[in-house]
């Protein structure tokens, strides 16, 4: 695992118990994606990236930037800017996503499709994940031709390939 993911997760693991202790959670969540949006913007994100640039002034800079953002999700964001991880921001927030989802029993699901997809059949996948799964599903639904046929399924770390991209190269495994 990347050092990057082990920082991410410890942060918003923390930030996302400080929330659920304050029972704010959407509220902090919201903070932490405004911060997140104005520190990585490319401009800021390569001026607090600048070694030239002192700490305390690049301290001093976020803190400005940030004025208006709640205290907490300024913190976090401050800490991470200090010890050099600004790049592990984002994925700090994935985290957080991750851990309310959970809390909440909703389920997020990425599927993959070779053809475009309508309403009616994205209702059925849902549907069907839903049954399958239990709780609540939360379906993105994107168009990917390369799998020339069938599904892809990403939840969380489980993948379900019914591509027929796959299957073509399972056959063609079996018969070498």
């Amino acid at each position: 695992m990347a050092q990057s993911t082990i920082v991410a997760r410890r942060y918003g693991r923390a930030y996302f118990e400080l929330a659920g202790q304050a029972k704010a959670i959407a509220e902090w969540r919201e903070q932490l994606a405004t911060a997140i949006a104005l520190v990585t913007a490319p401009q800021t994100a390569s001026r607090l990236n600048n070694p030239r640039l002192r700490r305390e002034d690049r301290t001093a800079g976020l803190l400005h930037l940030l004025d208006g953002v709640a205290p907490q999700a300024r913190n976090v964001v401050r800490l991470l800017v200090e010890r050099g991880r600004l790049g592990a921001l984002p994925e700090v927030l994935d985290e957080y996503d991750r851990l309310a989802d959970r809390a909440s029993g909703v389920v997020r699901a990425e599927v993959v499709s070779a053809i475009p997809v309508d309403d009616r059949l994205e209702s059925t996948i849902k549907d069907t994940l839903t049954k399958t799964l239990g709780g609540d599903v939360e379906t993105v639904v994107r168009q990917d031709p390369d799998i020339l046929g069938g599904l892809v399924i990403r939840i969380g770390d489980r993948v379900i390939d019914s591509s027929l991209r796959t299957r073509l190269q399972q056959l063609q495994a079996s018969l070498a």
